[in-house]
């Protein structure tokens, strides 16, 4: 592919052996009627991951880059993502996908770019995902935010925590470029959260695709949600986080001069919803939010209400979990 590419797909990666080859192959797999590149940031890795990269790099080099550095990036506070990806992307449009996550359907790339193609006042679109045990790839849950195709109403989003995997948006550049310099980004919250409400409030919004396109690996070796899950300060970082994104809300019903402000204030309540979910505090989900809760899959529940009533048990159940 020696035309210059429409669509950037950006990978980064650091200690991913087991799952990296997987990542690559299924950005290798997409089948366009457009030019793509695939961009690499390797932070250090010292369990072979670099070599994997190089090796693919040389093996199709009019499409893969990989960006390697002489120290570990992410110990400085780098943003990966703009700081060494977007500045070597030359497409209009960029996908995203971490290391240990891929991509399910070989035509992903290219109804995403329909889509936006077709619409070109849209900031960003995003798909269904499959939650996947991260040894066996057996597929757990599915993470789809509405049952058809739309427009993303910034109502629903506001108030979930999780809306989509971040290995399904599909952004346009000089969109994500604005959403870098804003004052939103800044904020201490995390990037794929702030990133869906800068989205949703920015030009026409946001576009979902109710297909299954990729898959987020759970547990992951390594992965931010299994490192944070064995902490033993998990509940202190739980209720940060909760802080962080009520101080999201609060600063995007600034930005929108009070406009979404029910909206905001539901949102808020979500958040709410969410930290006790995290705490896994069940009686007073059930007590606050019975609806709610009752709406939780049975998975959700059964996990909620046993580390409430029944830790061991939690324990065990969930270190089985993690080996299925």
């Amino acid at each position: 592919m020696s035309e210059t590419p429409l669509v950037s797909v950006m990978c980064a990666t650091f200690n991913q052996k087991d799952y990296i080859g997987d990542a690559i192959d299924s950005f290798l797999m997409q089948k366009t009627s457009f030019p793509f590149e695939i961009l690499i940031n390797d932070d250090c890795s010292t369990d072979g991951t670099t070599d994997i990269c190089l090796d693919y790099q040389r093996r199709y080099p009019d499409i893969i880059r990989v960006i390697t550095h002489d120290e570990n990036q992410w110990q400085y506070g780098a943003k990966v993502w703009s700081e060494f990806l977007m500045p070597e992307a030359r497409g209009k449009y960029m996908a995203m996908c971490e290391g240990d996550d891929y991509w399910t359907d070989p035509l992903k790339l290219q109804k995403q770019f329909d889509v936006m193609e077709a619409n070109p006042g849209f900031t960003s679109c995003a798909h269904a995902t499959a939650s996947v045990n991260a040894a066996t790839k057996k597929r757990l849950t599915l993470m789809h935010f509405y049952d058809e195709s739309r427009r993303v109403d910034f109502a629903d989003v506001a108030k979930t925590v999780q809306c989509f995997a971040f290995n399904s948006h599909f952004i346009r550049m000089d969109a994500m470029w604005d959403y870098v310099h804003s004052d939103l980004a800044q904020l201490p919250d995390d990037a794929d959260h702030m990133m869906v409400l800068y989205f949703c409030t920015h030009g026409d919004g946001m576009y979902y695709i109710a297909e299954e396109m990729s898959a987020y690996r759970l547990f992951a070796k390594g992965s931010i949600n299994r490192t944070m899950m064995d902490s033993d300060d998990y509940l202190q970082q739980v209720r940060v986080k909760h802080d962080e994104r009520v101080q999201t809300l609060e600063f995007v019903d600034k930005m929108t001069e009070g406009q979404l402000h029910s909206e905001i204030v539901a949102a808020i309540d979500g958040m709410d919803f969410a930290l006790y979910k995290d705490l896994r505090d069940y009686r007073t989900l059930k007590k606050r939010w019975p609806k709610r809760l009752a709406s939780e899959s049975f998975p959700s529940r059964v996990n909620l209400f046993l580390y409430t009533y029944a830790k061991p048990l939690h324990k065990l159940a969930y270190s089985v979990y993690c080996k299925l």
